[in-house]
């Protein structure tokens, strides 16, 4: 299996020699967090006294620094683009030891730098979404899921904040929305979001397998927690009327597109909510309770990593992938939180934190596990040569 990673500064594929300094390079994608990735680079002092490439244009604060890796023959998938905040500087006298670790951010820091007041009339949350990130100008097309209309048709919505924080607050008004940037189709670009989580799993991603030929897991670890499940009440006061609107929405009414509800405890077991005042006007309650639901339907948490040399796939945020383990109820499919991605010198491993919300419909007491194969063993016996090709 082949794994390549390649970089970019200001823009400019990076030559080689800039490649070769390089020891490793981590990036950590998470929902609702800036993404950050960390260059490491081992560093020597000259004879003249002066440190390796201290004077380096590209690691001048808020060079542009573009990330991509791609498996085998597959496209290259962008992992950030942002620019250099920061560095961690290690000096020691022993030999080997010292080094420079550049820090980046993805682009959300840009919509981050600035706090201004904005007042948005006669406009759903959507398109304000789109109408902050089309005024960043971040280079990539917005990508917005549409709202409803606000119940009062009259209210003029007044924003304080960085243009992040605005989009953040409008989104926690629906629960399951989430505003976010992603790095783009080509280098120095940038994709504003403003979605709802996906309801399908991503078609570009392999299936993570626990056992059998096609393992390609290293370990996946469940943790359920029934209690956030719950029914969600809300009631809006509109101010020109004086009208109360409601909406009510349970855990239960959550679109599957695959499996059944991950929560099978009666509904009067589980937990009962009434949305905090506040947005009088801004929202539609129904969707605002719809949102609330939705999120509390995820009762599922999964930590793991794959197997380097045998999963295909490059695991992002913001989407769904399947994953089979046995024939347990928990071989579903699950919405990726977060992953680290660990780029070195002869490897490429994947660590993710995953929600989920789904499980596999039940099963005879006959159905057993799958049969026993060699390719657990099969996957150490790769040949260790298939690493000289790596980066």
């Amino acid at each position: 299996m082949k794994k390549e990673f390649r970089v970019y500064y200001n823009g400019t594929l990076a030559t080689k020699e800039q490649l070769d300094d390089i020891e490793e390079i981590v990036v950590d994608q998470e929902v609702g967090r800036v993404w950050e990735a960390k260059i490491k680079i081992p560093v020597c002092i000259g004879e003249d006294g002066k440190w390796h490439g201290e004077e380096d244009p590209v690691r001048k604060d808020f060079s542009r620094v573009r990330v991509e890796a791609r498996i085998n023959d597959g496209d290259w998938i962008p992992l950030i683009d942002g620019r250099l905040v920061g560095k961690d500087e290690v000096r020691t006298p022993a030999p080997g030891h010292s080094s420079v670790t550049l820090v980046v951010h993805d682009d959300s820091a840009l919509l981050h730098r600035q706090a201004e007041a904005e007042k948005f009339a006669s406009q759903t949350d959507s398109e304000i979404a789109r109408s902050i990130f089309e005024s960043a100008a971040l280079g990539g097309e917005p990508d917005v899921d549409d709202t409803p209309a606000h119940p009062d048709n009259k209210a003029v919505i007044n924003q304080h904040g960085t243009k992040m924080q605005m989009l953040r607050s409008i989104a926690s008004r629906y629960g399951n929305y989430f505003a976010y940037v992603l790095p783009g189709e080509t280098p120095g670009a940038s994709i504003g979001c403003f979605k709802k989580l996906p309801d399908a799993v991503d078609p570009s991603l392999p299936e993570l397998t626990l056992l059998g030929d096609s393992r390609n897991l290293a370990e996946f670890n469940v943790r359920e927690n029934a209690s956030t499940a719950s029914t969600v009440e809300v009631a809006v006061l509109s101010f020109s009327d004086k009208s109360v609107a409601t909406g009510t929405s349970s855990y239960r009414d959550t679109t599957l597109t695959d499996g059944e509800l991950s929560t099978t405890a009666p509904e009067s077991e589980t937990r009962k909510r009434r949305l905090p005042p506040g947005h009088s006007g801004l929202t539609d309650p129904q969707a605002a309770a719809d949102g609330a639901a939705a999120m509390s339907s995820f009762t599922l948490t999964a930590d793991g990593s794959v197997l380097p040399l045998r999963y295909t796939g490059i695991l992002r945020p913001y989407r769904r992938v399947p994953v089979k383990l046995s024939d347990t109820r928990y071989s579903s499919s699950y919405v990726i939180f977060k992953v680290v991605h660990t780029l070195g010198i002869s490897d490429y491993t994947q660590s993710f934190t995953m929600r989920g919300n789904t499980v596999s419909p039940a099963k005879s007491a006959s159905a057993g596990l799958p049969a026993p194969s060699a390719s657990v063993a099969g996957a150490a016996a790769v040949s260790f040569n298939l690493q000289g090709n790596i980066f």
